[in-house]
């Protein structure tokens, strides 16, 4: 048989004094042996009751549980880099080099190598007039200076037959002496005359060909 605490009894004898259950006298004899419990189920295994006034210590929390999450797989990835250059080849600086030097001399090799001919003999007895020196003598326009005027018709008053005067170019007058008139008689104003005692007037037909000279005649005729 269990044995009843002393606080359970003393707490049972209050109880029964206070309900007029206990005589006064009995209050110090025994008490009278309870009466067998009835069997009871047995009761639900749980967490202890304090007694009262004992203090109730705070049961220690659970530590909490790490979670540890898990990381996703990391890919190497190489850094990005900047545009690729492309290394030129050797053999390409030569060519870069070269091109200008070709585009350079390209139309005079495969150009047209073909000058279109002057045949207006008056274009060419300017320019035969201007390379010969007969500019230098008689002015650009034919106006004169160390030679006589030559413009405004002079050459077909001193020459008024055009082979005459073709002649006077081709030969001069180194031949003649000073003082020589020559050209036309009955020229308006008279003959021209040799100023100089070597000659006014140099022979070009050692350095001009004959068609120059003819050329130039009728430019001088024509066009001065």
């Amino acid at each position: 048989m269990t044995e009843i605490p002393e606080h359970l009894l003393q707490r049972s004898r209050e109880r029964r004094k206070a309900l007029g259950l206990l005589s006064e006298g009995g209050e110090g004899g025994e008490a009278p042996a309870p009466a067998p419990a009835a069997p009871t189920e047995p009761a639900a295994v749980g967490p202890a009751r304090p007694s009262p006034g004992s203090a109730v210590e705070p049961a220690a929390r659970p530590a909490p549980i790490a979670v540890v999450e898990e990381q996703p797989a990391v890919t190497y990835q190489p850094p990005p880099r900047g545009p690729h250059k492309t290394r030129v080849p050797v053999w390409v600086m030569p060519v870069l080099v070269a091109l200008p030097l070709w585009a350079f001399l390209y139309p005079g090799a495969f150009g047209n190598h073909n000058k279109t001919a002057v045949v207006d003999p008056l274009v060419i007895g300017q320019q035969v007039y201007g390379s010969a020196g007969c500019s230098g003598c008689h002015g650009a326009g034919g106006e004169g200076g160390v030679g006589p005027a030559l413009h405004t018709g002079q050459s077909k008053l001193t020459f008024p037959n055009i082979a005459d005067q073709i002649n006077w170019v081709k030969n001069g007058s180194q031949s003649l002496t000073q003082g020589t008139p020559y050209g036309d008689p009955g020229r308006e104003g008279g003959q021209r005359v040799v100023k100089e005692a070597s000659g006014d007037m140099p022979g070009f037909g050692s350095t001009l060909s004959p068609a120059q000279i003819q050329d130039v005649v009728q430019y001088e005729r024509e066009k001065l």
